[in-house]
């Protein structure tokens, strides 16, 4: 078998098994990859330069079509660029395919330019990992979970590119051949008991985009306390005003210690909030049902899980939560006393985020980790609701989140990236992709706090801050992208289609806010 006729049936396969986009990294070693999708035009591929952003960018893409993506590298440590993405891949259940071209395997060990070892490189961060050359190439990704990426690493012996180029053919209807997915015995009976002898509050997190319909139902007709976090798009949803917690994370505390609820029921992805990591500890007493979409249950100690949040459309309960009248009242109060704070300190980090929420309305909204996801959630105006929101919260890092934006973001709508300095400084490559999207309006918005500020609260030592005095005029125009600095959010808004937005909050009234905001919840 040649190089190109490989090549083609690594293609070929990933092409009849559902396959519809590809993110190349271009190098001598993969040839026969880039020159075959070079000669299929009819296959969507985008090129990137450098692995990792590429590897984001292609979960972005995952995450917004619902689709496998593979990505492309040459050999060495082009591979190991994709480790960042594999990880957050696997917490996030995104079936990310990863092609890696190798040397051939008598080269393994010896030290050669452009030679590492490759084959199990991602250790237990894919569902498989195939090694093929032109003497092994079996290959199939039937049977799958498509929860975890995929690897298949390719040695190509040279001369690379060895034979004519094989025409790819796109099947009418490809489909993707799955593990029956399989809950253990009685799992509905147990859920169903929890809820019946149980008086929850939930927690709202992340959730894939086709299952917003079943959650807001369950929720709707079970009535109890809910904490819905904006990843989840179901904060501030007006069938459900009756229900969420508004005022903040600070009243799911008063909550538990309350009595009013008893116990958590998780729906999604593992929350953002704090109260979740107080589980292993503080409120290790309380009992935990969690409904997810993978296996993960986010805890250390043990928790009553299931990964199918079918489920929730086939739970019964005897009773619903009949407590909200008093919770509402005492939430909804503080909730104003927020609102209050947030229009006095308009030029306050938390207050410009409020105000500039109010611009993404009916928008895409991605939110980076850290400060940047966690003030969307107690400062975000909750009558401006977004159309969609995501971030990566698989692992929770800050590497690679303007690429996923990149991948995730939407032709139809106004997209926005809201993103903490240190965040973009990880990504600054990002951009490249901008000339090969479809998709038209671009913000990016970046907090410039001068640093980490997140740390400034936990440790109150400036070397965790990692203190800068960076503008992203520069970075904008490297990129062409059209920059705007903002010291307060202006009523009017004259927005290019690839825009960078630099907010630079008042770190005087953000000590304010914070002292203010402290003090109410002691009230």
């Amino acid at each position: 078998m040649t190089n190109m006729e490989l090549a083609a049936k690594i293609v070929q396969e990933l092409v009849d098994t559902g396959v519809r986009e590809f993110v190349l990294c271009a190098g001598a070693r993969n040839s026969p990859l880039v020159t075959l999708l070079d000669e299929n035009r009819s296959l969507k591929v985008y090129t990137f330069f450098e692995e990792r952003s590429a590897a984001f960018f292609a979960l972005g893409r995952i995450a917004s079509t619902r689709r496998p993506v593979a990505i492309m590298t040459t050999s060495g440590t082009a591979v190991a660029e994709l480790l960042p993405a594999a990880v957050e891949g696997t917490y996030s259940s995104l079936p990310l395919i990863m092609i890696t071209a190798d040397r051939p395997k008598h080269y393994r060990g010896t030290g050669a330019p452009q030679t590492i070892e490759q084959v199990g490189i991602f250790s237990y961060y894919n569902e498989v990992a195939l090694d093929l050359d032109a003497e092994n190439s079996h290959l199939s990704f039937k049977s799958l979970s498509w929860k975890k990426p995929i690897h298949v690493n390719v040695c190509f012996e040279e001369p690379l590119i060895d034979g004519p180029v094989p025409q790819i053919k796109i099947p009418a209807v490809s489909e993707r051949t799955k593990l029956p997915g399989q809950l253990p015995l009685g799992t509905l009976k147990e859920m169903e008991t929890f809820l019946n002898t149980h008086k929850p509050l939930v927690l709202v997190g992340i959730l894939p985009e086709k299952a917003y319909g079943t959650v807001l139902e369950f929720l709707k007709q079970y009535k109890a306390p809910t904490y819905a976090e904006g990843i989840s798009s179901l904060r501030g949803h007006p069938d459900l005003r009756d229900i969420l917690i508004k005022s903040g994370e600070q009243m799911i505390h008063r909550i538990l210690k309350s009595g009013e609820c008893d116990s958590i029921l998780r729906i999604g992805g593992v929350p953002t909030v704090r109260l979740w990591r107080d589980l292993e500890d503080q409120y290790k007493h309380i009992p935990v049902f969690s409904v997810g979409f993978n296996h993960y249950t986010g805890l250390s100690r043990h928790i009553q899980h299931v990964n199918s949040l079918d489920l929730l459309s086939q739970v019964e309960f005897s009773s619903v939560q009949h407590s909200n009248v008093t919770l509402n009242f005492d939430d909804t109060e503080k909730a104003n006393k927020v609102k209050a704070l947030l229009e006095k300190y308009p030029l306050s980090e938390q207050g410009m985020i409020y105000s500039i929420s109010k611009k993404m309305k009916g928008g895409s909204v991605y939110l980076g980790n850290s400060l940047p996801i966690r003030e969307w959630d107690s400062c975000a105006d909750l009558d401006s609701l977004p159309m969609r929101v995501a971030a990566n919260r698989g692992a929770n890092g800050i590497d690679g989140q303007i690429s996923t934006f990149m991948g995730w973001a939407h032709s139809e709508t106004e997209n926005w990236c809201l993103v903490g300095d240190l965040t973009a400084m990880y990504d600054l490559s990002s951009l490249w992709i901008t000339s090969q999207l479809e998709t038209q309006k671009l913000r990016v918005v970046v907090i410039n706090n001068g640093g980490g500020q997140i740390f400034s609260r936990m440790f109150k030592k400036e070397i965790f801050i990692n203190k800068h005095q960076i503008s992203f005029e520069s970075w904008a125009k490297m990129w062409n992208w059209s920059y705007q600095q903002w010291h307060n959010v202006p009523t009017t808004m004259d927005l290019a289609d690839r825009q960078i937005i630099e907010l630079n909050p008042n770190a005087e009234q953000t000590q304010e806010f914070w002292k203010e905001l402290d003090a109410l919840w002691k009230e």
